[in-house]
């Protein structure tokens, strides 16, 4: 009987949660591309409103049913050729030490923080070949940010330029 006690606690919990903080076995995960060669692994199930363009770049934007998380899945251009770390520097609107966290390479950057009670993570990965930036940028509830851990992980890493999907 406590097994059944507990056992129905625990749905009940899981099932009181909004869509987008359940685990992400059933995200629906599909590969997005688009014309401008950026790929990543996408959770259809999970972003299943689009909304046209992002605010920079070119690319899509996509949110949630409940719209309290979004996703922006973009291409800029580097005609400098900047660095990630000179890019951040030039671009970035808050300093290193007000973010949770950064991680900058030779090839890539990621960061995240906490802005009015929503985290974001941005990444964009360099290819120094065609100087552009593929690039991902998701924020979601602050309050929320362990359920979505293994979702933007998955996304973040599979990031990638496909060149041959480019259409320039």
């Amino acid at each position: 009987m406590y097994r059944r006690v507990c056992g129905l606690a625990a749905l009940a919990i899981i099932v009181s949660l909004p869509a987008a903080a359940q685990p992400t076995g059933g995200a629906g995960w599909t590969m997005y591309a688009d014309g401008y060669g950026t790929v990543l692994d996408f959770p259809a199930n999970v972003f299943t409103q689009a909304e046209g363009a992002p605010p920079v770049g070119s690319g899509r934007r996509f949110r949630t049913a409940d719209g309290r998380a979004a996703v922006s899945v973009y291409t800029l251009a580097n005609t400098e050729h900047l660095t990630p770390r000179q890019y951040l520097s030039r671009h970035l609107k808050s300093e290193f030490s007000h973010l949770e966290y950064d991680r900058v390479s030779g090839r890539f950057f990621a960061v995240s923080g906490i802005v009015r009670g929503k985290t974001f993570y941005s990444r964009c990965n360099f290819d120094g070949a065609r100087g552009t930036m593929h690039c991902l940028y998701i924020d979601y509830p602050a309050a929320q940010t362990h359920a979505w851990d293994a979702l933007v992980t998955r996304m973040s890493l599979s990031l990638r330029a496909d060149n041959n999907r480019a259409s320039r």
